[in-house]
């Protein structure tokens, strides 16, 4: 019997999707996925952390197991390093869509790499100290507002790296951004649990950029 497969990017915005909070029902609407088969992928993913499907019959290309743990170390030291570089420095030699097949049977996939404000070590200890204390709070009444001034930082083209789906806000799989440019505007936005507010142009001293 015929059992339609769902790809890996679909199946990674599920569990992407359900690891942010989402229920079942609203994560297999997002990703286009049946109810049913979202449940078996989640209830996969939590037991090992792999939504790969099994191997189907056929001949498997004979690659070690020393290489497959071999591209996986160096995929994760180096998450900027492309598949063809990665398979040249396996023993022996593996093509790059070799690299990315088996790769991905792990979970591994290339992604574009998230922009991320730069924090100190000691901007984090902050937020990881104040999250900890507001464990319990119901976030579904309170609303988040803020001012933040958006910059044009001259930073063009895509970054990609090799992560799996949960990896998303590692440091070494996120590029950092930092707020300084001349052009520069001051907005005003707030949001809260299914909504959100308008975004406003605010003055600030020097006028607007």
């Amino acid at each position: 019997m015929f059992r339609a497969q769902h790809s890996s990017p679909k199946k990674n915005q599920l569990i992407g999707a359900l690891q942010t909070g989402s229920t079942i029902y609203e994560a297999s609407k997002l990703a286009g996925i049946p109810y049913d088969t979202s449940q078996k992928i989640w209830r996969k993913f939590c037991e090992t952390g792999s939504t790969s499907n099994r191997q189907r019959s056929g001949h498997p290309r004979k690659v070690t197991e020393r290489a497959k743990r071999q591209l996986i170390r160096t995929a994760k030291k180096n998450r900027r390093m492309p598949f063809e570089q990665i398979g040249n420095q396996t023993e022996p030699r593996l093509s790059a869509s070799t690299v990315r097949n088996y790769l991905a049977a792990t979970g591994y996939h290339q992604w574009v790499a998230k922009k991320v404000p730069w924090l100190t070590k000691a901007q984090k200890n902050k937020r990881l100290s104040w999250a900890r204390q507001q464990k319990g709070t119901d976030w579904s009444l309170k609303v988040w507002s803020d001012e933040a001034y958006v910059c044009q930082d001259g930073a063009g083209g895509r970054v990609y790296v090799t992560r799996r789906a949960d990896e998303e806000l590692k440091e070494d799989c996120v590029v950092p951004t930092f707020k300084q440019s001349s052009i520069r505007v001051m907005v005003w936005a707030c949001i809260m649990k299914d909504r959100k507010g308008p975004l406003i142009v605010l003055e600030y001293p020097g006028g607007r950029g």
